[in-house]
């Protein structure tokens, strides 16, 4: 294979080769090669194109591991969504790149933050450093982060818990709103849990907050 003629003419191709299982097997190394190398063009549809490749290709994490990583500080959006996507259906043996996804929930595009949600998930109870930042996310006034924020702390569980009781004397309401309900969900049968969401259910000034509560106990007395 050759990497003389154009770059996105011979990453689409590599493409098409791996989706197909037409790709031969002598050709694979050379391939991941010249997609990581891609990753370097100055043409933004290139480096997100060669991202897509290396996804489809399956290389080996060691291998691919740093150029995605990196590519998650990209200046354009769609490559930083392509890579942290990627790393997130690495999924534990990118681990080594957590830091690295818990930047991009900070990220000032959406579609990455969500991405980086994603990924996050799919790293389960080891995404533990990232609680903090997911926490604050379920205040956001998007109420698709809102809700993706909350399904990956479920999915990262107990460690969790601690920052929601915090959560629920937070000023914004819709945050403590957020973290009562994901307390009854993740059905937190303990004293000062309890407590605390029942003072929240009785006192808490916003209706919204105080039923959150509520169905909070109903669901975790169930």
């Amino acid at each position: 294979m050759t990497a003389t003629m154009n770059p996105y003419a011979l990453i689409r191709r590599i493409i098409v080769a791996a989706l197909t299982g037409t790709l031969p097997d002598e050709y694979r190394e050379d391939s991941v090669n010249i997609l990581t190398q891609a990753m370097n063009a100055p043409d933004d549809d290139i480096r997100a194109l060669a991202i897509m490749g290396l996804n489809e290709l399956g290389a080996s994490p060691p291998v691919i591991l740093p150029a995605l990583t990196d590519a998650t500080h990209d200046c354009n959006d769609q490559v930083r969504r392509r890579a942290v996507r990627s790393l997130g259906d690495m999924g534990l043996a990118a681990l080594p790149s957590l830091p690295h996804v818990i930047c991009a929930l900070r990220d000032p595009s959406t579609t990455v933050r969500m991405e980086a949600m994603a990924a996050l998930g799919r790293f389960g109870t080891d995404a533990e450093p990232a609680i903090p930042d997911l926490v604050s996310l379920l205040g956001h006034e998007d109420m698709r982060v809102r809700t993706v924020a909350g399904s990956t702390l479920k999915k990262i569980g107990r460690a969790t818990i601690p920052y929601l009781a915090d959560a629920l004397t937070d000023p914004d309401a819709i945050l403590r709103e957020r973290a009562a309900a994901l307390l009854g969900r993740l059905r937190v049968k303990d004293e000062q849990i309890l407590e605390a969401l029942l003072e929240v259910a009785c006192a808490d000034y916003d209706e919204d907050v105080r039923q959150a509560a509520r169905g909070a106990l109903e669901l975790i007395q169930a």
